[in-house]
Parts: C-alpha cells; sequence; structure tokens
C-alpha cells in the first residue's frame, strides 16, 4: 500500500513539474480570438461581454498618466460595473523594462500594454505581443496604427516650443531659429527626448540634425529632463523658451493664465501613444473587451476634448490648440522603424550633447 502511495505521489509531482508553461502564466489571447471567429459584430460583442464578465478583472499597464486616461475609463466602469479596472501607471522604457523582464520569468501579468512607441519593436521581438486588428482600428488614421494589428495609437503627443511672454512676443516658428546668438544660453532642450530628435533626422536628414544639436550645444543651450517641469520653468521665468516640450503641458499653463506664448513648428510632429496586445493574458476576453472599447469615439474623444493631443482619428472634439493645427503638414513618428533605431538615436544624440 506505501508502495503505491509512493509511486502515486512520483507521478503527480511529474505532472506538476510538466504543467505547460502557458498554463501557469495565464490564458493565449490568440485561443480567445479563435472562439470569435465567424461570429456577427453583436454575437462577437455578446461572447466577449459575457466572457468577461465572469474573468471580473483587467490590468491596463500603461506611460499615459491615469488622470488622462481616467474619463475613459469611468464611461467602461459605468458600463460594465462587475469588471474590476486596474491601471498601471510607469513611464514608457521602465514599463517596457519591467515587461520584458517578468515575460523572461514566466509571469505575464498583463492584459493591455502601453508603453511608448520607441518600445515596440523590443516587444514584438521578445514574443511578448501578438498582432491584434480590433474592429474599432478601421476607424483610425492610418499613420496611427499598423496595418497588421500589431499596435494602435488612440492619441498623439505634439512637439512644441514654449517662451516666456513677459519677454518674448511671439514663439519662433522654426526649431532652426534657436541657431541664432540672440538666444545664447535662454533655451533648454531635453537631454531624453529621443523621439524628437529621431523626427528631426527624418525631417532634415542625419547630418542636419547633428549640425542643428551641435549649434544649440554652441549657443549655450540648457540640458533639462522633464516636459512639465521645462514648461514651468519658461513660465516661471526661468528660462526664456523651451524646445520639444509637449504640446499639452502648453495648454494646461495657458489654462492657468500662466505668461507663455508658443509655436508649433511644420511639420508637426506627433509621437503616437499605442496599445498593444500582449500573447498571454490573465483575462484575455476582458483585454479585447476593454482594448476594443478605448479605440472607440466615445473613449478617444474623452482624451481629445480636454486635452492638446493629436486625434487617433476623425471627427472627435478637439481643444483650440490642436484644431489649430489641422490642415498643417505633420510628421508622424514612424513607431517601428523608430523602435529599430533606438539605440543608435540614443547613441548620437548622447554623443552630440556631451
Amino acid at each position: 500500500m506505501i508502495t503505491r502511495i509512493a509511486a502515486f505521489l512520483v507521478i503527480a509531482s511529474f505532472q506538476v513539474l510538466f504543467v505547460p508553461i502557458h498554463g501557469a502564466r495565464g490564458a493565449s489571447v490568440e485561443d480567445a480570438l479563435k472562439t470569435l471567429r465567424g461570429l456577427s459584430p453583436a454575437e462577437r460583442l455578446a461572447r466577449v461581454e459575457g466572457e468577461a464578465r465572469k474573468e471580473g478583472r483587467v490590468r491596463w499597464a500603461s506611460s499615459t498618466p491615469q488622470a488622462w486616461s481616467e474619463p475613459s475609463l469611468q464611461i467602461f466602469r459605468k458600463r460594465y460595473p462587475t469588471i474590476e479596472v486596474e491601471y498601471v501607471r510607469q513611464s514608457g522604457r521602465v514599463l517596457a523594462e519591467r515587461i520584458l523582464r517578468e515575460h523572461r520569468a514566466g509571469k505575464d501579468d498583463i492584459d493591455i500594454i502601453g508603453t511608448s512607441a520607441v518600445t515596440f519593436a523590443g516587444m514584438k521581438d521578445a514574443g511578448v505581443i501578438i498582432p491584434y486588428l480590433s474592429p474599432e482600428a478601421a476607424q483610425l488614421r492610418t499613420n496611427m496604427k499598423d496595418a497588421a494589428g500589431w499596435w494602435v495609437a488612440y492619441f498623439g503627443n505634439v512637439q512644441a516650443i514654449i517662451c516666456n511672454k513677459p519677454r518674448v512676443k511671439a514663439a519662433p516658428g522654426d526649431w532652426k531659429d534657436f541657431l541664432d546668438p540672440k538666444w545664447k544660453r535662454e533655451f533648454s532642450i531635453d537631454d531624453t527626448r529621443y523621439e524628437w530628435f529621431y523626427a528631426l533626422q527624418q525631417n532634415y536628414g542625419r547630418e542636419e540634425a547633428a549640425r542643428l544639436i551641435a549649434g544649440f550645444r554652441q549657443n549655450g543651450v540648457f540640458l533639462r529632463r522633464g516636459s512639465t517641469l521645462r514648461a514651468q520653468l519658461v513660465a516661471a521665468g526661468e528660462e526664456l523658451c523651451g524646445l520639444g516640450v509637449y504640446l499639452n503641458n502648453v495648454k494646461d499653463l495657458l489654462d492657468l493664465n500662466a505668461p507663455v506664448v508658443y509655436s508649433v513648428p511644420e511639420p508637426v510632429i506627433v509621437v503616437p501613444v499605442i496599445n498593444m496586445m500582449p500573447k498571454v493574458a490573465p483575462h484575455p476576453y476582458a483585454a479585447i473587451l476593454l482594448y476594443d472599447f478605448i479605440l472607440t469615439s466615445e473613449s478617444t474623444g474623452q482624451y481629445t476634448r480636454a486635452n492638446a493631443m493629436a486625434p487617433a482619428r476623425d471627427n472627435l472634439p478637439l481643444v483650440k490648440e490642436v484644431a489649430a493645427l489641422q490642415g498643417k503638414r505633420s510628421y508622424v513618428v514612424d513607431v517601428e522603424a523608430s523602435g529599430r533605431d533606438y539605440d543608435k538615436t540614443v547613441k548620437e544624440y548622447t554623443a552630440l550633447l556631451k
């Protein structure tokens, strides 16, 4: 009898040891998507909603400040009160490194991944994400989504120039204006604004962009970090102008009647803020449900009606700072290409700033 029990325990232990890794990690989103094939839109939504309610929870990790996402999430929570929504906010590169580290350890616990655009290529190459063509993606602007469904943007950050109004009547309209000696030691750039530098390279060419940054250094540019901080320093008169700040930071100050003026050079540089679908998720149906909802006009409109963000789809409410840019030439940063060139971009930008 003892021998039989011992044998049973040995067999049981081997069964535990050889549980498939995805069974331990969570469910495959691909398997969930297979159950939706061939369904009508109404049937598909009913299936997703029903299964998501059973799961009862969804976890979205994003680099977007929660205050920006909360109006949209409130609508989702009201519509699905039995589904708990957890929002995890970290900066894009820090979040991406964490997700990659946990994925390698077999601890995938995020249902929707929303890191910065430059981290996309690393996520794709590591096998963390899968392509997912949301039904809502068809309504997105072509340059705000991946054709195969690897990523989608729900808004974009606009790069602007901000200046102190008591000292500057009008903000210069071109990045190159700050090569003029009259701006010597009177302006700042961000020493980690790699997407901005990448966009300059694409629009001016690599050599011209390098000469531009080198010229800023020769003109005594201050190196700061953080769009919000730099915009506030300009408003306080600590600096005359700040280059490559987010237009939304400018709007926040204007709403407070801060003494600032601004410009948005053409082509308008837009950095997409993206979501990606993980291959393994604890709550795959809830992930699909929230992912789709985020892309609806109802949800994306919550972002653009209150913030100075480039819209991901047409016919959304826009603040006046963004409405004024419609019809102007724009450059939307290529998500995959910028990610592939990220290490090179960081190395070149850092070298120019030394």
